[in-house]
């Protein structure tokens, strides 16, 4: 029975997924902040759940030993989907709350992939799934520090891909668009705008609550499934709403058409 682990499984694309591979028959090992039992998250008993805050390196690095230790083997299957945003001008922003989502979302994800690798490389197989973001490949004003910590991701993985393609083990990018989760509260949340900004924050509440077209977590997960389960050597999967026709627009049309085109659509027709 395959087993596979999850960052980040108590909500979101991340319980959906975990519900999927249980339901595929695979041994399923999900993280959460607290630390509780599955029936808490509404997940099948079956799952294994750890406690793991990805702020901490030492609790990455305690985790994948305990995983170890207790499996003997690693997971066919690393997902590292845990990951937050942070919506707010770069100028705004509170420069630890800036280091914290880097450590979550970008190196959080490095770490936990580099404790596992030795004993995938001597196996001989795995396969890394790092959730980046359509925000990884197209970026959204005042999601912008957000959207970097997902760009470094995508980064990491297309580099990861050509070290661990020889040993065997596949890596696979996944890019979600628009998925119904609790990430959008982080705009749905904030105060009115006021400040140099507002006008500009303001369009783009306006445009983000236009955006009614999204992926059910269920769904979504169906189609991170296909690119776990794809045993060729592809590396990006866009998935969910909106992400195939943005990243095909902007490989037709070129960056600089894309920009000032969304940058009317996000930031208002007068933002200059």
């Amino acid at each position: 029975m395959p087993s596979i682990l999850i960052t980040g499984v108590s909500s979101g694309l991340g319980h959906a997924l975990a519900v999927k591979a249980h339901a595929e028959g695979w041994r399923v090992f999900g993280t959460v902040r607290d630390n509780q039992h599955p029936e808490t998250y509404d997940l099948p008993a079956e799952v294994t759940l750890y406690r793991l805050d990805l702020r901490f390196s030492r609790a990455l690095e305690a985790l994948a030993g305990r995983f170890m230790a207790e499996n003997g083997l690693p997971p066919d299957v690393l997902v590292n989907n845990a990951g937050y945003t942070m919506y707010s001008p770069v100028e705004e922003s509170d420069p630890q709350a800036t280091r914290d989502i880097f450590q979550v979302n970008t190196f959080a994800p490095v770490e936990l992939t580099r404790a596992f690798l030795p004993a995938m490389r001597t196996r001989g197989s795995g396969t890394i799934v790092n959730v980046t973001s359509l925000g990884g490949r197209i970026v959204f004003p005042f999601f912008t520090t957000y959207n970097a910590s997902k760009h470094a991701l995508e980064g990491f993985s297309e580099g990861l891909w050509h070290e661990l393609k020889p040993f065997g083990i596949r890596v696979k990018a996944v890019e979600p668009g628009y998925v119904d989760t609790p990430i959008y509260r982080a705009m749905e949340e904030r105060a009115e705008p006021t400040g140099p900004y507002a006008p500009f924050l303001t369009a783009m509440n306006a445009f983000s609550r236009g955006v009614t077209d999204r992926t059910s977590p269920a769904d979504a997960a169906g189609e991170v499934w296909v690119a776990i389960t794809d045993s060729s050597d592809r590396l990006r999967y866009p998935v969910a709403a909106y992400a195939r026709p943005l990243l095909a627009a902007r490989r037709l049309l070129g960056d600089r058409r894309v920009m000032r085109f969304m940058h009317r659509r996000w930031m208002g027709r007068d933002s200059g």
